[in-house]
Parts: C-alpha cells; structure tokens; sequence
C-alpha cells in the first residue's frame, strides 16, 4: 500500500457534545481514527482532513463561523496535512482533493471519519469511480438514527452496518482499524 492516503472526513465539533448532531458512536470513532492516524504518520503516508461548511443561507449545522466547524482536537491536522474544505457530501464534488491525491501518485485510499451514511459514503463512491482502490474503517466511522421515508427511525447502528454492507465489495473493502498493514 505504498501509494495510500488517509482521508479523514468531517471529524469537527458538530458531531460531539455541544454540538448539533452528536454521533452515539461519534467518541469510539475517534479513537479508532487517532489509531489511524498514528498508522498513516508512521509509515509516511499523504493524510487529508477534509472539512465540511454549509453555503446554505441561514444554516443551523455546520455554519460558517460557528463552533462546529473546529477539527476535534484528538485528530488536530499535523504541519504538512492538508485541510480540504467541501460544502456537499461528496470530497471531491468542487474540491481540490483529486488535485492533490493525483500530485503524489495516490493509487488507494483508507477513509475515516462521519457519517457513514452522508460524507463517507458519497466519498467512497466517487473514489471508486474515478478508480481508487477504498478502504472504509469500520470502526472509524459512525452515523446516526434517520428516518425512513414513513417517519420510523431506523437506528444509527443499522445504518451504519448497512451503509458499508452497500459499499462492500466491488466498491470497497471494510475493514477495522487494527486490520491496517
């Protein structure tokens, strides 16, 4: 995997405590994404943080300006890690994150971060659209309760476990953390 990247989505305060859309899982996650990250820096790996901000007029999640918007401290960008900033589900829909996989010959991509069932899961797809090889950690990620189109909640952890059940296989490989090379 000598030609992988860490990409490390949407882990700002928004989904923590104080903020608008806390994650259950949200705290375990991050714990698994410090593990990560701690594999991606060790082996010298390219690590991309990507941000999320609303352009949305009047926005409550995600606002420009707000607390939300702050990178949890536990995975605080490194001098050198890039900080891509998006404003829709998908990290290269507008970005310059194709740009700069493409800049260090980037072939596959390990992706962390929230929710599973949004950012995670629009990113994993275009990745493997536009050819990466994608492996989505488990266990650093997480999603929350939504509901269906009835009103009834499906809860975050079946989300979650059917969102990367959908991305198995011919678009990813799922995997733990502790599973990284």
């Amino acid at each position: 995997m000598d030609k992988t990247a860490l990409v490390i989505i949407d882990v700002q305060q928004e989904y923590f405590a104080g903020g608008r859309l806390p994650l259950p899982q949200g705290p375990e996650a991050v714990k698994q994404i410090v593990r990560a990250l701690g594999w991606a820096r060790d082996r010298r790996r390219p690590i991309f943080h990507v941000v999320h901000e609303s352009r949305k007029a009047n926005a409550t999640i995600f606002a420009p300006g707000s607390p939300g918007l702050a990178i949890h401290p536990d995975v605080t960008p490194a001098p050198g890690e890039p900080i891509i900033q998006k404003h829709l589900p998908g990290a290269f829909t507008a970005t310059s994150l194709g740009d700069e996989l493409q800049k260090r010959g980037v072939e596959q991509l390990v992706i962390a971060g929230f929710m599973t069932q949004m950012c995670v899961d629009t990113t994993t797809r275009q990745a493997a659209h536009l050819g990466y090889k994608v492996t989505v950690l488990s266990d650093a990620t997480a999603a929350m309760d939504v509901k269906d189109p009835d009103g009834r909640v499906i809860p975050a952890e079946a989300v979650h476990r059917t969102h990367l059940g959908s991305l198995s296989g011919f678009l990813a490989d799922i995997k733990r953390t502790d599973q990284l090379p």
